[in-house]
């Protein structure tokens, strides 16, 4: 046994002084050179080490490295495309006497990484190899590295890394065709790579715009990465804000890219503000948010079909394609579903709510001089079809809609295909056209079976109309501003309603006091007796036809048919100089069949005058002819006040 433990002993003592000679025969200026080479015979790029060297023998073989400068491309903006503070390197003990460089293991401390994308759009990180030195001249191909595009690893040639750390340092990207520079820092990343033709594994966190990212990446073949081939990834990216991932193929160095994507998060606001875009929403809106689709891209074309996009309560499904051209070129298919977009919009004024009241003033309406700038729309085009099965703004509720945009050249072609609300339906379209000044606009709908009070209420707060009817116009205009477009406003607006009721007045027990006092009937008068909101006039039909010349509504067949009241109406509306001048007659119907009575029934006219501008509109009936004074200015003042509830 003694005999055993002392010939152990001896052959352990025999290890250990190989071990030692073997590290004074190594010499580590060879190591670093045998190194360099091969580098440059991978890459075409110069490794240069420009601080202390030093070989370390336990726990294992350890080349260390300081001040290691890796070149950069030629005509980059720097000399070296990484500068690594220091670099130690785990060589397997065999490898060195095998006369073959092996490296298990790579650990990077503090390095300074530079990519760059050069104005001609050749990239620093497109490496060339210099395999080929014995060929004649007309066969070496001395292609700068930045435009070959078809660089292949020498045959044989492998690389095996057990694992390489990056710790700390940064990485810098400049793309001098955008003029554009990002940076990543705090790097703390493992790398494994049993060999360039299996799969490289990446995992670890960075940090980007103060955000710490945490990330998991596979490379399938890193060698098809060289050799400008093919090959799949997959991307694994989560921090605080956004969670990604990427499952797909790259072709041409990420020319080309086929996969699945898919991004969530908790908070649009949060991500946006990462971004340094402010964004000022309801608690309740832009939160959470989702979006899943099949991406492709192509000779700078970006599709994305079975596109699902989710925020908050809502979910968007379809389709869209998009062009990096001149101009940019958009073409999308987008189903909306329900679409509330009431969390969305911004609280209503309570400045303008007070306004309303009786007690303050109306202002004048002041039409905008403003110039508008819409050369925006010559640097989009677009074809774009969007449907919902319900829209919701503010108290406006419509079924579904489906609408078209066509963009091309700055003009815009805009089709409300189908619309479905109110109980009605209808379409229009809308040209607007941007491509020279002044911008033209042309629109023209038609809305049928449309129910006139949830309408108006939904749309201006004016509730006194009931009814079901339509609505038709063909308006054309052209300007640069808000004022011009009135101004220069031409076509018609035509109007329909049946069956409805003028709420807030009697027109008719309004009309027959007139009328008795106007005959001298004055024991029929009620001049103490006060209409509420619970009146209406009741109408069998209401309805106007108006011709639009330079901003002017002139109508002559305003009219309204009561069964005890046929009113009828002229004049005009003046929308560039907001004012109005309408003449109104009302006239009782003298037979007791009322709505059934024929035109030509003999009544008495009562006329009414509604003029002035928008914000003090007058009314005033005339009915001087046949009444007494005192009683005229009561009746008169009675009749103004109802009509002006009614218009007002």
């Amino acid at each position: 046994m003694n005999i055993f433990l002392k010939s152990f002993a001896i052959i352990m003592l025999i290890i250990v002084l190989l071990i030692v000679v073997a590290t004074q025969l190594i010499s580590t200026e060879d190591i670093v050179n045998q190194v360099s080479t091969n580098v440059e015979q991978s890459t075409g790029r110069v490794l240069t080490v420009n601080g202390e060297q030093s070989l370390s023998v336990f726990p294992s073989l350890t080349l260390v490295l300081n001040d290691v400068q890796f070149s950069n491309v030629a005509g980059g903006s720097k000399p070296n495309m990484a500068s690594i503070n220091e670099l130690l390197i785990h060589i397997p003990w065999f490898s060195v006497f095998s006369g073959e460089l092996a490296i298990e293991k790579f650990v990077i401390n503090d390095p300074d990484i530079l990519l760059e994308k050069n104005a001609d759009g050749s990239v620093n990180w497109q490496f060339s190899t210099l395999a080929n030195t014995s060929g004649d001249a007309e066969n070496d191909t001395t292609k700068s590295p930045t435009n070959d595009k078809s660089v292949t690893l020498p045959d044989g040639f492998d690389i095996s890394l057990g694992q390489v750390e990056i710790n700390g340092g940064k990485l810098t990207f400049i793309d001098h065709q955008s003029i554009e520079t990002k940076i990543i820092d705090q790097l703390d990343l493992a790398i494994t790579m049993p060999s360039l033709r299996q799969a490289l594994n990446l995992s670890g966190s960075l940090r980007y715009m103060a955000q710490t990212l945490e990330l998991e990446s596979i490379i399938t073949s890193p060698a098809k990465a060289i050799n400008n081939q093919p090959f799949t990834v997959e991307l694994n990216l989560t921090s605080a804000l956004v969670k990604l991932n990427y499952q797909g193929e790259v072709v041409q160095q990420g020319e080309e890219l086929n996969g699945k994507l898919s991004l969530s998060g908790d908070s649009v606001k949060a991500l946006l503000n990462w971004q340094n875009i402010a964004l000022v929403a309801k608690d309740e809106a832009f939160n959470k948010f989702s979006l899943s689709t099949n991406m492709g891209f192509v000779n700078n074309k970006l599709t994305l079909n079975k596109l699902i996009v989710s925020l908050d309560e809502l979910e968007f499904k379809g389709s869209t394609a998009i062009t990096l051209s001149e101009p940019l070129n958009i073409s999308s298919n987008i189903d909306l579903g329900i679409l509330d977009l009431n969390p969305y919009l911004p609280e209503p004024s309570s400045e303008t709510e007070t306004t309303s009241t009786d007690d303050q003033a109306s202002q004048p309406i002041v039409w905008d001089n403003t110039e508008l700038d819409l050369s925006v729309l010559r640097s989009l085009n677009a074809n774009i079809s969007i449907k919902s099965s319900q829209l919701l703004i503010r108290d406006i509720k419509l079924g579904k809609n489906e609408l078209a945009l066509v963009l091309n050249k700055g003009v815009a072609d805009v089709q409300l295909k189908s619309f479905q609300g109110y109980e009605g339906n209808g379409s229009g379209v809308i040209k607007l056209n941007a491509n020279k000044k002044p911008y033209q606009i042309n629109t023209k709908f038609d809305l049928a079976n449309i129910n006139a009070e949830p309408l108006l209420t939904d749309a201006a707060g004016f509730d006194k109309l009931i009814g079901k009817g339509q609505l038709a116009w063909d308006l054309s205009t052209q300007g640069i501003s808000q004022r011009e477009f009135i101004k220069q406003l031409n076509g018609h607006l035509d109007i329909s309603f049946i069956d409805g009721a003028v709420k807030g007045v009697n027109l008719a027990a309004i009309a027959k006091s007139a009328s008795n006092i106007m005959q001298g009937n004055l024991s029929a008068v009620s001049l103490d007796s006060d209409f509420s909101n619970a009146d209406k006039t009741d109408f069998a039909a209401l309805t106007g036809k108006f011709t639009l010349t330079n901003g002017v509504a002139t109508t002559d067949n305003l009219s309204l048919n009561n069964p005890f009241i046929r009113i009828s109406g002229t004049g005009d509306i003046n929308l560039p100089e907001t004012k109005v001048n309408l003449q109104i007659k009302s006239k009782v119907v003298a037979s007791t069949q009322g709505q059934a009575a024929e035109a030509t029934d003999s009544g008495i006219v009562i006329p009414i005058k509604i003029t002035g501008p928008f914000h003090d509109i007058k009314i005033r009936p005339d009915v001087s002819s046949g009444a007494k004074d005192k009683l005229k200015d009561k009746v008169k003042d009675k009749v103004k006040d109802k009509l002006k509830g009614l218009f007002g």
